[in-house]
């Protein structure tokens, strides 16, 4: 179940805000916005942001299993499983 928590207007904007906390938390260089990710496949999963973070910031998801699941993790707490702009702002 998604964790309740300060939210933006708009799907692009919090998942800029979820990039921000993730790249701080982990030292990540945040090359990503949340627009780009919803531009690239709509609904947005926890895979695919996880797999985004990791590949932008130079490093193979498939050799990196304890850091794809702390990101997946943190993307469920916020949405499930997945989100779509309509689901978010509906």
């Amino acid at each position: 179940m998604p964790v309740k928590q300060q939210r933006a207007a708009t799907l692009a904007e919090d998942l800029d805000m979820l990039l921000d906390e993730v790249c701080a938390k982990w030292h990540y260089r945040n090359e990503l916005t949340g627009a780009e990710l919803i531009a690239r496949k709509s609904p947005v999963t926890a895979i695919d942001f996880t797999r985004a973070v990791l590949v932008a910031d130079g490093l193979k998801p498939d050799n990196e299993p304890n850091l794809v699941r702390q990101v997946k993790r943190k993307f469920i707490q916020r949405y499930g499983l997945q989100i779509t702009p309509e689901a978010y702002e509906g």
